[in-house]
């Protein structure tokens, strides 16, 4: 008789551990749900006086950093660790820091402009994937705000817009370069 009680005892000890992580567990769920319901409300408080372009465009270069970050650490990473050739060794890298930039492409026979693009596959080029990323993301920010302000009939935002991408991919292109 002695023995069935100690069983019965165990059985409600295990229970009870059991019943207490089940309290504990809920306890930290529903915690974790008023958290994020309080951020959810501090966020929507901040943007009371935010507009639709402004989420927008916020959303998309959030988005679009984030990447370029990861880009750019990545290609960095694989120039550094050397898992692709440089076009400049890292041995001969400081010898040319002094050098202007127009003697410094002499030197090492690298075009001026877009010129980098036939050497992205060395990996000191390669960085200026990611560079010209962040580079071109306001104009991919513009382009998402294109339809918001087309949809909601402000068409002299909508043109500010479109003159604003134009002048960004015209001066991009290099096609009014001054100078070399």
């Amino acid at each position: 008789m002695q023995e069935h009680r100690n069983e019965g005892a165990d059985k409600s000890a295990g229970g009870g551990l059991r019943g207490a992580w089940k309290q504990i567990s809920t306890t930290l769920r529903a915690r974790a749900r008023l958290r994020r319901q309080q951020r959810a409300r501090a966020r929507t408080q901040q943007l009371k006086y935010v507009t639709p372009e402004q989420i927008a465009y916020a959303d998309v270069l959030e988005t679009g950093l984030a990447f370029g970050r990861y880009f750019l650490a990545g290609t960095f990473i694989l120039y550094v660790f050397g898992f692709t050739t440089p076009k400049v060794p890292l041995s001969e890298l400081t010898a040319n820091w002094s050098m202007a930039a127009d003697h410094y492409s002499n030197h090492v026979g690298v075009g001026t402009g877009w010129g980098w693009i036939e050497l992205v596959h060395y990996g000191d080029y390669m960085n200026f994937l990611g560079i010209a990323f962040l580079a071109g993301l306001t104009v991919v920010c513009y382009l998402r705000l294109l339809p918001i302000s087309l949809r909601g009939k402000d068409y002299s935002f909508s043109a500010i817009l479109l003159v604003e991408i134009v002048v960004l991919l015209i001066a991009a292109s290099g096609l009014l370069a001054v100078g070399h």
